[in-house]
């Protein structure tokens, strides 16, 4: 057994005993603001990995944001015929988080992030996957989320068509190695009306539209 590895978890297990203790005093104080912020730090404690920030008020709630994959905003910039400038790519990854946070609300899963798949030998995989997040839902299901920033409608159609070309092979590989409860969403976001219902997906894999 690694010894390093289990004094850190002693260590966490110990620290996790204590926030729960002092959450639970200030409750019956009638502190129930701090009450939640120790059990939210405690919730960072025990390995929230996928989360690069977290921030908690008690005017405006949790706030989080989530890893997200450089070389998938580069691709998303790209697409939409932008250049790769620092302010571009601080609007892109802004938006990810966004998204992400909403989606993890919305199906009350844990949302996991800069997860890597790979298909193939562990040493010699044919390719490596990394949904933009990654969750199990209630049914056992995983899903895969795959978030598409659209800034013109004319856009949407060579974004939507390379991407669902490219998910085809995903879903295709991936889904018996998941039992067959694998669903890609794809999630396009807009500041304008784009009508889903003109794009023809295959099984196992759903579009999602979100208007910013």
């Amino acid at each position: 057994m690694n010894t390093e590895w289990s004094t850190k978890k002693l260590g966490k297990i110990i620290t996790g005993v204590i926030f729960v203790i002092f959450a639970v005093i200030l409750l019956f104080k009638e502190q129930y603001g701090y009450s939640v912020l120790l059990i939210a730090l405690l919730l960072i404690l025990l390995k929230l990995d996928e989360l690069t920030d977290f921030a908690f008020s008690l005017k405006n709630g949790f706030n989080a944001r989530f890893g997200v994959s450089k070389e998938k905003i580069e691709e998303n910039i790209k697409e939409n015929n932008e250049a790769a400038t620092p302010e571009n790519f601080f609007r892109f990854k802004k938006i990810d988080q966004i998204i992400l946070a909403d989606l993890q609300k919305k199906y009350g899963g844990e949302m996991k992030t800069l997860v890597h798949f790979m298909y193939g030998q562990p040493d010699r995989p044919e390719f490596v996957y990394t949904p933009d997040g990654a969750m199990n839902i209630a049914d056992n299901s995983l899903y895969f989320f795959e978030i598409k920033y659209v800034l013109k409608p004319e856009f949407a159609k060579p974004i939507v068509t390379k991407t669902i070309d490219y998910l085809k092979e995903i879903i295709n590989k991936f889904n018996p190695m998941a039992g067959n409860k694998l669903v890609i969403k794809l999630v396009l976001v807009s500041s304008y009306d784009i009508d889903i219902n003109q794009f023809k997906v295959p099984n196992g894999i759903e579009l999602e539209f979100y208007k910013i």
